[in-house]
């Protein structure tokens, strides 16, 4: 274990903690910002009935969000760079959307009887009021991680499939935990497809950042 903790670097963990504190601070923003938020939701979205098993691949989210980009840096910087300008540049554009568009969800009132009640409504308290859900960034993210996995030539099947079959689950799970509603799911996979589009054949711009960052 010891041996294992010690082969492990700190470099690429710090850029994860950095850019979720990135994305935390346009989105905490965003709320000081904006104003009352519309209510969304469709008739489909009513008959989607909640699922507490889905809040396990939820918040497997999170892991990602430290798991991918190390595999990244390990693999391909150049990927990772990549990475790092969608995933900002997200962040900015989708707080500038959820100030101009404020959005919530209804979501149930939840007894603590099992641990997966519990974990939900803890992810409930820290995401209180439930806002800023159009586009969601949970599914946005889970759609970088699909398409950073199969546009590089470096990063092998065996990563690959686990992470696009993860990164679904995630995006179904946004639903049943009645965090995020279809719309939510579209908008968000649709805005990371075109950031990733424009990073990817913007040249110039990734090399400004890999001069920048020097990773």
């Amino acid at each position: 274990m010891k041996k294992f903790i010690k082969k492990i670097e700190l470099k690429p963990l710090l850029i994860s903690v950095g850019l979720v504190v990135f994305q935390s601070a346009f989105f905490f923003l965003s709320k000081l910002l904006q104003s009352n938020p519309h209510l969304i939701g469709n008739y489909i979205d009513d008959k989607i009935h909640f699922c507490n098993w889905f809040i396990i691949p939820y918040f497997l989210w999170y892991l990602m969000l430290f798991i991918v980009p190390y595999y990244l840096y390990k693999k391909d910087k150049d990927a990772l760079y990549k990475y790092i300008l969608s995933y900002c540049i997200c962040a900015v554009v989708a707080a500038i959307i959820f100030t101009i568009y404020p959005t919530t969800v209804a979501r149930p009132t939840l007894e603590n009887n099992n641990i997966l009640n519990f974990i939900t409504n803890t992810i409930y308290f820290f995401d209180t009021p439930a806002i800023n859900c159009l586009p969601s960034l949970h599914c946005a993210v889970s759609m970088l991680f699909i398409l950073v996995s199969f546009t590089s030539k470096k990063v092998t099947n065996k990563f690959r499939i686990p992470v696009t079959l993860m990164s679904i689950l995630v995006m179904i799970a946004t639903l049943f935990v009645k965090q995020h509603v279809i719309i939510d799911v579209i908008t968000g996979d649709i805005l990371m497809t075109i950031i990733y589009l424009f990073v990817s054949c913007s040249k110039k711009t990734v090399n400004k950042a890999k001069k920048l960052l020097n990773i």
